[in-house]
């Protein structure tokens, strides 16, 4: 599991995703072969939200479901046929989903959006082999980001124990700042895993066996949340750890047997050691019967119909002179009275008044920048709701739609008086950047070693390490100087095979950063590395101005 800091980051980055995915609860059951092939009954039950809220009145309850599948098994990567596919909408409105995936690969297996729990296995020349929890899910498929929530001002081995406890506390702070979105998300999330494996078990850490010598493993946000409050809180837990977690995202995990013991009962690795035997099912005659299968259901859900419209954006629709569509307010959470000491905190918030915008624009926008901040909140009693921090003015974690036409925005006010009906004025500015195109670009690096320079973007290896696991992966941490909104991917290219690199995060500031990359396999020293970046990138600030409004957002007469 990875570190307390890692996860912290992690999951903030993760709402974004899931502001427009919705959370989940999953059951997955895995019969497993020697070699890696298996199948796995996926079953889930999660919420999709649509950002064209305008559209909610008149969508077909059905067309929703079936689109929502039809994304699910388009983005699902390392599944060669799916088997017994079903799916229906829930009384509460939740979406369900159960199908068998077939895999020749468990540790190239990524269902997204509905997993917290992802698997690898590697077989060893004694021969056994080994079952590990894949860590680092940010950077893969799923387009997770590890985002610091403020750039380190000194390296907290070298804070004082006065500097370090000033730390801690601004740490918390966040923290707070933080946990009620980290909550609302956490709290219903969770992951059980089966697994039928093939052979004998030697030993395993942080998995439940069962009589029949099947493995089991849940993962809880519940749970989870509780652990963070309880170590964010802990000053002893806290010195030993040189603060919170909420800085270091540059370095790789080094605590994850210790959170382990958290979530999962061991202050070991999750990991089982199975002397293989022979193989559970025919792989290839199943297989053979679930692709006769799936071709009918990919015809009647028009899997892959969709895949290339969705995956270029008319970018270039985005006229040159920017500006807004439209901004309205479309939620509100207003929380009265929040006592935390009682355990007694509506919805998990302190007390204060929440509003959510939708802005639209005029075409795709390539991000939503920090710079995107409210200048008024002016309640109808003439008093500012407007919060003293320019923190709190800023806009944090937009969510973008899917189209890039629409963004998600939410600022926090100062909880208005008990007179107050509505706002009399909420104004400011969104910034966003359009691009309209990429380019691809060789760094220019003429040996992968640590210390090597490039030509371009000023690159740089910091360091190339063997992977955390041990199995063959190494890790790359890389310098560039380029804004990571700049930057789509970036590849390794060998005799002329190039391959996606997943980025495990990225610290820096000022345009100059140092990303953290990840190869299955090691970095060949001839290897080149090639970075795909938006070109042709404008930035547009856009002000907005929205007046007598209720508290709910809708349409409020001025007062006399």
């Amino acid at each position: 599991m990875q570190s307390f800091s890692k996860l912290t980051i992690l999951f903030a980055g993760l709402s974004l995703q899931l502001l427009t995915s919705g959370c989940f609860e999953t059951k997955e059951e895995f019969t497993l072969n020697p070699d890696g092939s298996g199948k796995v009954v996926h079953e889930c039950t999660f919420q999709a939200v649509n950002l064209n809220l305008g559209d909610n009145e008149n969508q077909d309850p059905g067309l929703a479901l079936t689109n929502a599948v039809r994304e699910l098994l388009e983005k699902t990567q390392g599944v060669e046929a799916w088997r017994n596919v079903t799916f229906k909408t829930l009384d509460d409105g939740r979406l369900n989903f159960r199908g068998t995936a077939y895999f020749t690969n468990l540790s190239k297996l990524d269902i997204p959006n509905q997993t917290m729990l992802d698997f690898d296995w590697a077989k060893a020349a004694d021969g056994t082999a080994l079952l590990t929890l894949r860590t680092n899910k940010a950077g893969e498929s799923d387009g997770l980001t590890l985002r610091p929530t403020r750039k380190a001002k000194a390296p907290a081995k070298d804070l004082s124990p006065e500097e370090l406890t000033k730390q801690i506390k601004l740490q918390r702070g966040q923290f707070q700042q933080s946990k009620p979105m980290l909550a609302g998300f956490l709290g219903t999330m969770k992951h059980s895993v089966v697994w039928h494996l093939p052979g004998k078990i030697s030993r395993s850490s942080n998995f439940t066996p069962d009589a029949a010598g099947n493995l089991a493993i849940t993962f809880d946000g519940a749970k989870l949340m509780t652990v963070m409050e309880k170590l964010v809180n802990d000053d002893e837990w806290c010195r030993k750890h040189r603060g919170t977690g909420f800085d270091n995202i540059q370095e790789k995990p080094v605590m994850d047997a210790e959170i382990n013991q958290y979530i999962f009962g061991e202050n070991a690795p999750v990991s089982a050691t199975v002397t293989a035997a022979k193989p559970l099912f025919n792989y290839a005659a199943e297989v053979a019967g679930a692709k006769i299968e799936y071709a009918q259901t990919q015809k009647a859900l028009r899997v892959g119909s969709s895949a290339t419209a969705e995956a270029a954006p008319i970018i270039q629709a985005t006229p040159a002179k920017g500006g807004l569509k439209s901004v309205q307010v479309v939620g509100v959470r207003l929380v009265t009275e929040s006592d935390e000491k009682r355990g007694l905190r509506p919805f998990n918030w302190d007390a204060g008044y929440t509003v959510s915008l939708l802005a639209e624009f005029p075409g795709a926008a390539q991000s939503v920048t920090d710079k995107t901040t409210l200048g008024v909140a002016q309640a109808d009693d003439g008093t500012s709701l407007l919060p003293d921090s320019e923190w709190d003015r800023k806009v944090h974690f937009p969510a973008l739609a899917k189209d890039k036409t629409a963004a998600i925005l939410e600022f926090k006010l100062n909880l208005p008086g008990h007179n107050v009906q509505g706002l009399k004025e909420l104004s400011g500015n969104v910034q966003y950047r359009v691009s309209r195109g990429t380019k691809e670009m060789d760094l220019g690096l003429e040996e992968l070693k640590a210390g090597a320079t490039g030509t371009n973007l000023d690159a740089q290896v910091k360091s190339l390490k063997e992977g955390w696991q041990k199995d063959g992966s190494q890790d790359l941490s890389l310098h560039l100087k380029i804004s990571p909104d700049d930057l789509k991917s970036l590849s390794l290219v060998v005799d002329g095979h190039k391959t996606e690199l997943r980025q495990n995060g990225y610290g820096g500031g000022n345009g100059s950063y140092n990303f953290n990359y990840e190869s299955k396999t090691a970095f060949p020293p001839n290897g080149r590395l090639v970075a795909e970046v938006y070109d042709q990138v404008q930035t547009f600030d856009a002000p907005f101005k929205l007046e007598n409004i209720s508290l709910l957002g809708t349409r409020l007469e001025p007062r006399k």
